[in-house]
């Protein structure tokens, strides 16, 4: 695979046709959970939009902050390089961190509320990223180790992933493991039917899980960076997961408390 395909004289970037396809899947089912839980669809939608900007500029920041030893500094004032760097390289949970601020932003000088939209639309977020995943696949970025087994991928024109050489699936495995959370997400909330529920730890803990397990399959060692044993993303994955637990053993406490009383 290229860089895209052609509809005409046009080019049209993979990345950004699996990308614009995971907007559309995810808006979709973002509407259907609003009009399901009676939310305001206006409401959603800015929230959506201000969400998706702020995970663009997390994404992007991670991005140059965990690269930043690759990058040629002299060659910035080339335009082509500068325009290759902000269009590509994003880090995911660059874009969780980002997200949620302006989702912050959002409750607080909006005052839209946003923590009610999140325990119903959160599915949103795997089913966008999968798509990007899809796109991944596509195009070689965030590409895996060496596998000549079943389902192994081999690219021949990729400027991302080395070429010729039999390569572990992981972008794919890893959209349809996001797939599958944004279901499970999708059955616990209507379990819930509107109900205080804790979808937005929920897929912030299965996601951790997945991406740690899966770090190990990839081979884009340098695009990641790390620090000892883990990758960048294996750490912040583990301090979800402490917090997370943290979360719950306090909520379990205060449980206990109100109940000895």
């Amino acid at each position: 695979m290229g860089l895209g395909f052609y509809i005409g004289d046009r080019l049209i970037p993979y990345y950004g046709f699996f990308i614009a396809l995971g907007v559309v899947a995810a808006g979709a089912v973002g509407c259907l959970q609003v009009k399901l839980f009676r939310k305001d669809c206006n409401d959603f939608f800015i929230l959506a939009g201000m969400v998706g900007l702020g995970g663009i500029i997390g994404a992007k920041l991670l991005y140059l902050a965990v690269s930043w030893e690759q990058i040629d500094v002299s060659s910035l004032t080339n335009p082509e390089t500068l325009s290759g760097i902000l269009n590509g390289g994003f880090v995911f949970y660059g874009g969780v961190a980002g997200g949620l601020l302006a989702a912050a932003a959002c409750k607080k000088w909006l005052r839209v509320d946003t923590w009610a939209y999140a325990a119903v639309c959160i599915p949103c977020i795997p089913i966008a990223h999968a798509f990007g995943r899809f796109g991944c696949s596509a195009v070689g970025c965030c590409y895996g180790m060496p596998y000549e087994g079943p389902g192994h991928i081999v690219y021949t024109h990729s400027l991302f992933a080395p070429n010729n050489q039999p390569l572990f699936p992981v972008q794919a495995v890893e959209a349809v493991g996001e797939l599958g959370i944004a279901a499970f997400l999708l059955f616990y909330i209507d379990t819930r039917k509107g109900r205080k529920n804790d979808s937005l730890w929920l897929y912030f803990t299965l996601y951790a899980i997945l991406r740690f397990v899966l770090e190990y399959a990839r081979y884009d060692f340098q695009e990641r960076g790390g620090w000892g044993p883990f990758s960048t993303s294996q750490w912040i994955s583990l301090g979800i997961l402490a917090a997370a637990g943290i979360r719950q053993a306090a909520g379990r406490l205060r449980k206990g408390h109100r109940s000895s009383w």
